[in-house]
């Protein structure tokens, strides 16, 4: 291979590779991140043209505050960063500690059931996991919602979920960004060497480095770090040279995106009897197979006249494979029936986002089936020897978060350097 155009090429201008691009830019090395759309954020992207206000169509909790390495950057940028309020409603409730209280029982279960498999594993060496269905009890009414609570956290149905998987993920207080969580991230990118419009095709490994084929031409460098998501690398949307081993092609079929979708409806200020950004839940009920049809909404998102149907898993991939009207109009008349006939004449527009068919996404995030939660450090090892990977999926217990991405992105960046110097 002949001389190096950079030291380091970043594949993917999320949160991951923003904070991957930083880094290295930082230690001094020679860096490009290329990014396939035409925007930085990924799945953290914050319209302001659809409703004249700000409107995360991805990621917008700012989870576990305590340890959200995005709350540091917000704030030093300026931005306008506050706790969630506790206004929590569940309609058809007086007293939704109803709800709660079986949303922990449920939580403590997850715990317990992790501890009992991960010591049997310990003492057997073979590995053991279940999925949340296992352990989750239909106690009465209100059971479909709070297991609700657990669905919405990776993206997907029970039986679909790894209990070991979400028993690692690191839980804490919610904090949002008035300016939305997707315009922080593309303000975390200003001034990096970030190409847009720029899709990778192939990356072949030769013994001093890297070739990268993208739509715009070829780039040699000493190293990768690939953001892609884990629904592109399943989909093979990205030829390596040599190919994926078959241990991280298994891993790719256990740690698999998810459908997380935001109908947003935007509504005349005051219209909905709560307080700004109240989250809403109600009485779900289940389908033949068990699976229960709907969501919760983030009402008035920072006092906007803004509101959001957050949905999950196969009711979510429903929804999105029927058209945006479907779920747009399934949230608007699951609101007419709690508030009355009377909000359709302040309702000004809706908007549904449908992830899974993003050319360059393929899902929400990464969550773990049966069996999978130990997959996510597989994923996280290097390949041939240059080709580095990060991203939401590669973090151990911050998974399926902004926070978790932009952590990997830095370990992978650490990685890099170490093995360059």
């Amino acid at each position: 291979m002949s001389a190096h155009d950079f030291d380091v090429v970043v594949v993917g201008a999320g949160a991951a590779g923003i904070s991957a691009t930083r880094a290295l830019k930082s230690a001094g090395l020679s860096v490009v991140c290329v990014e396939a759309s035409n925007r930085v954020g990924g799945r953290t992207h914050t319209d302001t043209e659809i409703f004249g206000v700000p409107f995360d169509m991805g990621a917008h909790w700012m989870h576990t505050e305590h340890v959200n390495a995005l709350k540091a950057p917000g704030l030093a940028l300026g931005l306008d960063l506050y706790a969630a309020p506790d206004s929590a409603m569940t309609y058809g409730l007086e007293d939704d500690a109803v709800l709660w209280d079986e949303v922990d029982e449920i939580h403590d279960a997850i715990n317990e059931a992790a501890r009992i498999d991960a010591e049997i594993e310990a003492s057997t060496g073979i590995p053991t996991d279940r999925s949340l269905a296992d352990i989750w009890e239909n106690k009465g009414p209100w059971s479909f919602t709070a297991a609700m609570t657990f669905a919405l956290s990776l993206a997907r149905d029970l039986p679909d979920t790894s209990l070991r998987d979400i028993s690692a993920w690191e839980g804490g207080d919610d904090w949002f960004c008035r300016e939305g969580f997707g315009h922080l991230i593309a303000c975390t990118a200003r001034g990096l060497p970030i190409r847009l419009d720029t899709p990778v095709t192939e990356i072949k490994s030769f013994a001093d480095g890297v070739h990268i084929t993208t739509a715009k031409g070829n780039i040699k460098a000493r190293t990768v770090v690939v953001t892609a998501s884990v629904g592109v690398l399943a989909e093979d949307i990205i030829r390596f040279d040599p190919p994926l081993g078959s241990d991280r092609r298994a891993a790719l079929e256990l740690v698999t995106m998810g459908d997380y979708n935001h109908a947003g409806l935007l509504f005349q200020p005051n219209v909905l009897p709560v307080q700004s950004d109240t989250w809403l839940t109600y009485r779900l009920e289940p389908d033949a197979s068990g699976v229960s049809r709907g969501g919760g909404f983030l009402c008035d998102i920072s006092n906007t006249g803004l509101t959001s149907f957050e949905s999950s898993g196969s009711f979510s991939k429903d929804l999105q494979n029927a058209g945006p009207e479907s779920a747009i109009e399934h949230a608007l008349e699951t609101l007419v029936g709690f508030f009355g006939t009377a909000i359709r004449k302040d309702f000004i527009k809706g908007y549904a986002t449908a992830w899974r068919n993003e050319p360059y996404v393929r899902g929400s995030y990464a969550g773990a089936r049966p069996g999978g939660h130990n997959q996510r450090a597989v994923l996280r090892r290097p390949h041939a020897e240059w080709v580095h990977f990060a991203g939401e999926a590669t973090h151990p217990n911050q998974q399926c978060s902004v926070s978790g991405a932009h952590l990997e992105g830095l370990r992978a960046a650490e990685d890099v350097l170490a093995q360059l110097r």
